[in-house]
């Protein structure tokens, strides 16, 4: 699996008149009030803050009026344009392994992307960012992770009637990659009720790495 197949997926969702849920794939597992009280946890009035990959916005229109700033990064504008309309907010539709900037930030957000790039390019991902962020900051991670391995589905989705890309990588070796790309006090939380995780070899978590 790699990015450009998961990509493929995306485009053809943008270009199926979405809405503002689309970008969860399915609508029941829309966690989003979840995912912005857990950015809240580290975020405030005076935080600057990088999400990448917002889609519909559905995470950051839920906080984007308690943190001082938002720059979001989403390639598809027929996702981005559900984002709000604020002075605080600032929309790149732009690939995120595209995006350059000379801005520092004391949060980057990646919520339910990094099961879309393998390994490597997950690897890649982590070095890339971690540059962005100011002394102290924190990357925060929200994605599926497997339970006692890797699951990765690459081809025909039942669920979706689609083709679908997504590697899920064992918890455990998501921490190692972060650890060895230069993180440091990288702990993962359980964010979510149990009735959330709705597959049996994966499970939701929030990982957040310092830099």
């Amino acid at each position: 699996m790699e990015n450009k197949q998961a990509i493929e997926y995306w485009r053809t969702m943008a270009s199926a008149n979405p809405n503002e849920k689309t970008t969860k794939v399915n609508p029941v597992n829309d966690y989003s009030q979840i995912d912005a009280d857990f950015i809240l946890e580290y975020a405030g009035k005076d935080s600057d803050i990088l999400d990448l990959a917002s889609g519909t916005g559905l995470t950051i229109n839920k906080f984007y009026d308690k943190v001082h700033h938002i720059d979001a990064v989403e390639l598809f504008p027929d996702f981005s344009g559900f984002i709000k309309d604020s002075a605080n907010i600032t929309v790149i539709n732009q690939d995120v392994m595209q995006f350059e900037t000379d801005r520092k930030y004391d949060i980057i957000s990646m919520f339910g992307i990094v099961s879309y790039f393998n390994r490597k390019e997950s690897v890649d991902l982590y070095r890339k960012y971690s540059g962005l962020l100011k002394p102290g900051g924190k990357l925060i991670v929200k994605n599926q992770f497997g339970i006692t391995e890797d699951v990765e589905i690459s081809g025909f989705s039942e669920e979706l009637q689609q083709n679908y890309f997504s590697q899920y990588r064992h918890l455990d070796k998501e921490i190692k990659i972060l650890e060895e790309t230069g993180y440091r006090n990288v702990e993962a939380f359980d964010i979510y009720p149990p009735e959330c995780n709705r597959w049996e070899n994966t499970h939701f978590y929030a990982i957040v790495a310092e830099k």
